[in-house]
This record gives C-alpha cells, sequence and structure tokens, in this order.
C-alpha cells in the first residue's frame, strides 16, 4: 500500500497531540487533587479543632460534653461518611467511633495528617494532641472523612481543563490539515510539471518557487535530466555519424560487388574482388572506430564503473602490442621510464584503445622510419598524470589545425591514407569521460608531442 505524505503528517501531529494532552490530563489531575487535599484538609482540621474545644476538666476530671445537635452538625456531609474519636492517655477510648485507627504521632507533633481505611474505604484523618490538659494526661481528636468530594473536586477541574484542550486540538487539526495541504502544494506543481513533459523534453523542471526542502529533489531530477539529454544527444550524434559515413563506404561495396559480377577477366574479378576487401577492412574498422566513440561518449558509463588502473602498465602493454608492426615499417618504437606505478581510475579497455590510437596515429603519419616514443609523467600540483606519445614526423603546425584535427571526421590537409579522422577525436572523447584532457604541441622542431592527463586515483 502507497504511504500518503499528506496523511502520514496529519497522523504524526494527532497522535502527538493527543499523547501530550493526555500527559497534561495526567499532570492536572495530579495537581487538583493535591490542592483539593491541602484545601479539604484544612477544613478537616477545623472541624478537629472545634471538636477539641469541647474538652472540659471538671473537678480534675477530663470529660467531652458534645450536645446531640453539635454532634449531628459535626458529622454530617453531603458527600462523605465524617467519624471521629476522643481518646485519653489516662482512660483510653471517650467518644466517637472506637473502629477508627489512630496514627502515632511522629514525636510530640501536635498536628498529625495521614491516610486511613474504615469499612475498606479510604478515608482521610488528622490527629490532634491536646496535651496536659490536666497533669499527666493528655487528650487527642481525631477525625476522619472519605474521599469522595475529593475526587469530585479533582474530576471537575480536569473537565474544565480537558474540554477547552480537546476543542484547540480539533481546531488544530484542522488548521494544520490547510496548512499541509498548502505547503505541499509545490509538490502537485512539480508532479503537474513532470507529467506535461514530452519524451523529448529534457528541459530542467522549474524550481525557482519549490522550498528549500524540495530544492535537493529538484535539482537532483534536473541533473538527472541533464545526464539523460547528454546521453542521448551522443545517441543522436552517433547514429546521424553512422549513416552519414556508412552510405558512401556501402554504396561504394554495392558498385565494386556489381562490376566483379560483370568482369568475365580473372585479372580484373581479382582485382575487384581485392576492392571489396579493402573496403570492407575500411568500413570494419570505421565500424569499431564508432562503437567505441559511442562507449566513450561523456555520461556513457558512469565513473562509479571505472577501476584501478596502473597507467604505466596500461600504456607500456598495448605498446608493446605495436612492436610487431613497428619493426614491419622500420620505426624506432619505444618507452621511456618505469613500468608501473602510476594509479588512475578508469575503464581498462577505453584506455588501452585511447594508447592504441595515439601509437597508430604516430606510425601511421610521422613519415617513413619514425621515432615514436611513450612515457608517462608526473604533475604532481595538478595531481595528474600524463601519458606523452610523441614522433620525429612532420607534426601539425597551425594552431588552429591542432584543435580541429580533434574534430569527428576532421583530417589535416595532405594527410596520407584513407583514414575516418576518428582517432584523436576518439582519444579526447575518452580523456574528457575519465575527467581527462588532451592536448597536441610540436615535438622538438617539427614533430608532434601528444598529452594525455588522467587524474590520480585518490
Amino acid at each position: 500500500m502507497t504511504a500518503s505524505l499528506r496523511r502520514d503528517l496529519l497522523s504524526r501531529l494527532i497522535r502527538s497531540t493527543l499523547a501530550l494532552t493526555l500527559c497534561g490530563g495526567v499532570v492536572t489531575y495530579v495537581l487538583a487533587l493535591r490542592f483539593a487535599d491541602e484545601t479539604y484538609d484544612q477544613w478537616l482540621l477545623d472541624s478537629a479543632r472545634s471538636l477539641a474545644q469541647q474538652v472540659e476538666v471538671e473537678d480534675g476530671a477530663v470529660r467531652l460534653d458534645l450536645p446531640a445537635p453539635a454532634l449531628q452538625l459535626l458529622v454530617w456531609d453531603a458527600y462523605d461518611k465524617v467519624i471521629f474519636r476522643v481518646d485519653s492517655s489516662r482512660s483510653g477510648f471517650m467518644a466517637g467511633n472506637g473502629t477508627l485507627p489512630v496514627a502515632a504521632p511522629p514525636g510530640d507533633a501536635p498536628i498529625t495528617f495521614y491516610d486511613t481505611q474504615d469499612d475498606n474505604k479510604p478515608m482521610r484523618a488528622v490527629r490532634v494532641l491536646l496535651p496536659n490538659v490536666v497533669p499527666g494526661e493528655d487528650i487527642t481528636v481525631t477525625i476522619a472523612e472519605t474521599l469522595k468530594k475529593r475526587r469530585l473536586l479533582a474530576g471537575r477541574v480536569l473537565l474544565a481543563v480537558l474540554v477547552p484542550e480537546l476543542l484547540l486540538i480539533v481546531l488544530s487539526v484542522l488548521l494544520v490539515r490547510s496548512g499541509v495541504r498548502r505547503g505541499l502544494q509545490p509538490i502537485d506543481k512539480l508532479e503537474a510539471a513532470v507529467h506535461g513533459k514530452s519524451p523529448a523534453d529534457l528541459t530542467p523542471l522549474p524550481d525557482a518557487d519549490a522550498p528549500a526542502e524540495l530544492r535537493p529533489f529538484t535539482e537532483a531530477i534536473n541533473g538527472l535530466l541533464g545526464r539523460l539529454d547528454l546521453v542521448l544527444d551522443a545517441q543522436r550524434r552517433f547514429i546521424a555519424d553512422t549513416a552519414h559515413q556508412l552510405r558512401t563506404p556501402l554504396a561504394s561495396l554495392k558498385l565494386e560487388l556489381e562490376q566483379a559480377r560483370r568482369d568475365n577477366d580473372p585479372a580484373a574479378h581479382a582485382q575487384s574482388l581485392e576492392r571489396l576487401r579493402v573496403g570492407i577492412d575500411r568500413i570494419a574498422r570505421l565500424s569499431n572506430q564508432l562503437l567505441l566513440l559511442a562507449r566513450a561518449e561523456p555520461g556513457a558509463m558512469p565513473t562509479t564503473r571505472f577501476t584501478p588502473i596502473d597507467l604505466r602498465r596500461a600504456a607500456f602493454d598495448a605498446a608493446a602490442d605495436w612492436v610487431p608492426r613497428a619493426l614491419a615499417s622500420d620505426a624506432d618504437l619505444g618507452f621511456e621510464g618505469e613500468t608501473e606505478g602510476a594509479l588512475i581510475m578508469g575503464d581498462p579497455l577505453l584506455i588501452a584503445e585511447a594508447v592504441n590510437n595515439l601509437v597508430d596515429n604516430a606510425l601511421h603519419y610521422a613519415g617513413r622510419s619514425p621515432h615514436v616514443t611513450l612515457r608517462i609523467e608526473e604533475d604532481v600540483p595538478g595531481g595528474r598524470y600524463c601519458l606523452v606519445v610523441e614522433d620525429d614526423g612532420p607534426g601539425i603546425a597551425d594552431t588552429n589545425e591542432r584543435e580541429a584535427v580533434l574534430r569527428r571526421f576532421h583530417r589535416a590537409p595532405g594527410s596520407p591514407g584513407n583514414g575516418s579522422g576518428l582517432g584523436l577525436a576518439i582519444v579526447a572523447e575518452i580523456a574528457a569521460a575519465h575527467r581527462g584532457e588532451l592536448s597536441l604541441e610540436t615535438a622538438g622542431t617539427h614533430g608532434l608531442r601528444v598529452r594525455l592527463y588522467f587524474p590520480m586515483a585518490a
């Protein structure tokens, strides 16, 4: 079952308010009982003192002169049962109810309040000590009453407090409900904005008026929309580039195939088949480069999937695979420095492809018998490692042309061979995917030095 934020907020508020009201009611009832006890204890003490005034000494003897009307007036109460007793330290019980327990006074305290029972009913009692009414004789006057009117008073006080509180709770819930509804309106607006978007609309959600609590949520959604737009844009470019680059080679293959079918001369037929093979190789290489370019697009691979890579070892291993071709073309391919100890975070396949493209370009475009050197440099202040690939070929002297060759399908004027112009563009995309950087500069007097930077792993 889907939880409702609105219902959850109201439920929490009502439960908390009721809990606080219950605690407040308990505290109110306890305080009301305390004040009721203090008030009625004072009335009980006044009654005990009035009874004590009826104790007289006549001919050296203590006696209690209490007429029947006075006794009736003393014990009459509209709510509670009232009983008393009078005791003498010399004669013992003198008058009243002999079953009423008498508390022993703490020391010589003249007044003692205590709780007791009579006929299994709780009672509140007060004991008044009259010392030395006659020499050597103390008189004790005790009077007690049940607790009905005390509880009744406490209940009335509690009711007087709880009724307004309950009304306030109802009013508060209504006000808070309305406030919660208004407070959640920005969520409703964001929901309407999301539902109103078409599948092709990846513009950010409007969050200028969003509350501070919703701003991280809208920023996360807008960030996701931005990443989706980046990925979809990369897909659109990949589809457009693929369609553009494969259209002409496929048309050429079709023409070569038709020509091969019409050729009856074995030699011409063999030449057509060879051109078909070259064309197929070119299309296969172009397809692989396009797929690699799509994978290297920024946002195509999350950085959370990167793994630790030793850049020195990766560059050395990739360069070692090119040694047979370098020997075949009379090229001097070398690796300077240590072969281990440059840790970065990245995709091993993309790093290897970047090295392969740089070495391939150097061997292909540096002329005959070139010298190609790889090394890893440390940019400690910048927190980066730099893969350097340099050759002694003709280089690219024009600064504008150096920037142009990093664009897709651009080939420098006069470049030999039939390349697709994707090699350096792929390396640039791989560098961007790894939060790195690619730069070109002149090596020596005319060669080309390529620098590929990667952040050091933490």
